[in-house]
């Protein structure tokens, strides 16, 4: 048998624990019903703005609460280490995806290797010498692993716009946008016949304005970008840049 390596062993320990946290909540739920409250939950509490009425979570929220605590501190101790790191696409993946709804959608994650290797590919393009100008796009974004190793990558300097058809994905990808300071927007949408569903905006004022981690509802795909700022100079003097999901010249697909 293979040797696990310290934060390997960590992370398995805590994913058993998460699941058996999260195995009581959905005793009487399906899972993946669980899962998604559970992200919807976690992207509603850091909504900037918010006047909808919050759904049912049927009491669940104490427990809500607790499950994206013990996230966010395994994720923080694995950051010490690690650029980056999904740790919730794993747990998605053992939680949920082990039951079978990744065979039906045809779904599955790309592993960070993958990832590490096609963002190298294009992250050695000359273009990307500047990237303050730059969009990196994902149309196919899953969990938005591919998109944080770039945002990696870039040094943050890309502006990140991930889509998928998956709702779970979408919600998975804005949660990790969220957690690791990536700044960008995510949309569950047909990346074919550009039909929009949803999506958020994420970290829009993290470097200039709010510095904690924050998101916000966008309701067309216009808005997911009609709010990048390119710095023109020290002096922080914004262009801010109107248009759509397929802007001319600075897209970058990966």
């Amino acid at each position: 048998m293979g040797s696990y390596t310290k934060k390997e062993k960590g992370v398995k320990i805590f994913m058993r624990t998460f699941e058996e946290i999260f195995e009581e909540l959905a005793r009487y739920n399906d899972r993946s019903v669980i899962w998604n409250d559970w992200l919807d939950y976690v992207i509603r509490i850091n909504l900037l703005y918010c006047n909808e009425e919050p759904p049912n979570y049927h009491g669940n929220e104490e427990a809500y609460q607790d499950l994206l605590g013990a996230y966010l501190n395994k994720l923080s101790e694995i950051l010490n280490t690690e650029p980056y790191y999904d740790l919730l696409g794993e747990l998605y993946e053992q939680v949920v995806l082990s039951q079978g709804k990744s065979k039906q959608l045809g779904q599955y994650y790309s592993p960070t290797c993958v990832a590490e290797v096609t963002t190298d590919l294009v992250m050695r393009d000359k273009t990307f010498e500047d990237n303050s100008d730059k969009i990196a796009n994902d149309c196919a974004c899953g969990s938005g692993r591919m998109l944080l190793a770039t945002h990696v990558k870039s040094k943050g300097d890309l502006f990140l716009v991930g889509q998928d058809i998956d709702e779970t994905s979408v919600k998975m990808c804005t949660i990790n946008f969220w957690s690791m300071g990536a700044r960008g927007s995510v949309m569950q949408m047909d990346s074919l016949e550009q039909t929009f569903y949803q999506g958020w905006r994420v970290n829009k004022y993290l470097y200039h304005g709010i510095p904690v981690p924050h998101i916000e509802k966008i309701h067309s795909s216009k808005e997911a970008l009609d709010f990048i700022e390119l710095y023109g100079n020290n002096n922080d003097e914004r262009i801010v840049a109107k248009s759509t999901v397929k802007p001319s010249g600075q897209t970058t697909l990966i």
